[in-house]
């Protein structure tokens, strides 16, 4: 079967390779010059499958409101007119019950434990080096409210399969040393040993290239014009100076899926949030070994070869990509209180990304109204969690096979 993928970083990647194993002939469609070149290129290196909690949820509603004003906060909202963020910040706040929260949180966690299984299978598949490492993550607590409300979501989590070790500051200096040196006060943590991390562009770029070997079509610097249907199927896609065309399609474009679905009146209510990350060349013998999430300031570390990750916060400003240097520094700052002698913090690379989010916090996959259009897209911070998982999802859609997993909750219906 033809099939033609819009969009090429981790997500689209990824079910490219699981296709194309399948037997199928895939292209894939990129305006950028390779793949990874966007959301995929810097994020904050977790595999955190055990964290499935969505933002949406009761606990957030006095943090946003505390947050307002804030440069410097987890979550900043840039005032202005655009009606479908105001659209999908209704939609949020209808998800933030504790209901909600858990139906989500159910649904995502579902996902994230088989998309681990599905990771496991593609490593050992391709041999990809991605700067893996399964050494789980640990979060990390400086407060007592927090840290007891972190406790009772673990401990909801593990009914579905999320296992948890709640750590004293004592256990968690033994898991990793380089927290003694924080300047924060840490009262304790809790460890997700099923958690892992990895270089997302090098994942993606090292299996695009391994996708090439078994037959997919990179057709690179080729921005998509449009989409083009008749009654309810697709009948071909505008990018670059042709038309491509295809039994099935599938849209990977991240943050982008909704601005060419809205024009087809496929709903999906994502929206662009946008987060920053920074990279800073370690010092070695100084710098974390395990992934650490820092709660209290919504930060992640990861060590990923020779660099320290550290990438977080949330912000609304469309599809506005450029970097804001206070909420960098903001980040630096953090980042050189918890590991003060990590690296080198005077050469640091600064990058900033638009995360594909749904208001309730879930992906969206599966089929449309049009019976030859798929999606693989919504999955706000958790795309490299989920990428897998969601791409094997997408294989057995186009196969026509039942998933391997209960689809409740991740797709438009």
């Amino acid at each position: 079967m033809k099939i033609v993928i819009l969009g090429s970083g981790v997500i689209g990647v990824t079910s490219a390779y699981i296709l194309a194993e399948r037997g199928h002939e895939v292209t894939v469609i990129e305006r950028q010059s390779g793949s990874g070149m966007e959301t995929s290129f810097a994020n904050g290196g977790q595999l955190s499958y055990c964290h499935a909690e969505p933002w949406a949820n009761p606990e957030v509603l006095p943090k946003i409101v505390k947050w307002l004003g804030r440069k410097d906060a987890p979550l900043v909202l840039h005032p202005g007119f655009d009606l479908a963020m105001w659209l999908w910040g209704l939609r949020f706040l209808r998800n933030c019950t504790k209901a909600r929260a858990r139906y989500h949180t159910i649904n995502t966690l579902r996902l994230a434990l088989y998309s681990r299984e599905i990771m496991k299978y593609l490593r050992g598949k391709t041999g990809v080096d991605f700067a893996f490492r399964d050494a789980g993550i640990l979060h990390i607590f400086k407060d007592d409210k927090n840290f007891e409300s972190a406790l009772l979501q673990a401990k909801m989590q593990q009914e579905f399969g999320a296992s948890y070790k709640s750590m004293t500051y004592q256990e968690c200096m033994e898991l990793e040393p380089m927290l003694l040196s924080a300047n924060d006060r840490i009262i304790g943590g809790i460890h997700f040993p099923l958690d892992e991390s990895g270089d997302i562009f090098a994942f993606t770029r090292h299996l695009a290239k391994k996708c090439q070997t078994i037959g997919v079509v990179f057709k690179y610097d080729h921005a998509i014009l449009g989409i083009d249907t008749v009654g309810d199927e697709v009948s071909g896609v505008l990018a670059g100076d042709g038309v491509f065309t295809a039994d099935k399609y599938i849209v990977a474009l991240g943050s982008y899926s909704s601005v060419f679905l809205n024009k087809l009146g496929v709903k999906t209510h994502i929206y662009p949030m946008k987060g920053y990350s920074v990279s800073i060349p370690v010092n070695v013998g100084k710098a974390p070994q395990v992934s650490i999430t820092d709660q209290s300031q919504k930060l992640v570390y990861s060590r990923l070869g020779n660099i320290l990750r550290v990438a977080g916060t949330a912000e609304f400003a469309k599809y506005d990509t450029s970097i804001d240097e206070f909420r960098t520094t903001s980040i630096l700052r953090h980042a050189k209180n918890l590991f003060p002698e990590a690296g080198d913090f005077a050469n640091v690379t600064k990058w900033a990304c638009l995360r594909p989010s749904t208001p309730g916090g879930t992906p969206v996959l599966g089929r449309t109204k049009f019976k030859n259009l798929f999606l693989n897209t919504g999955h706000g911070t958790l795309g490299w969690t989920l990428a897998a998982g969601s791409a094997r999802i997408l294989a057995d859609f186009i196969d026509d096979k039942p998933a391997e997993i209960d689809l409740t909750g991740l797709t438009l219906s």
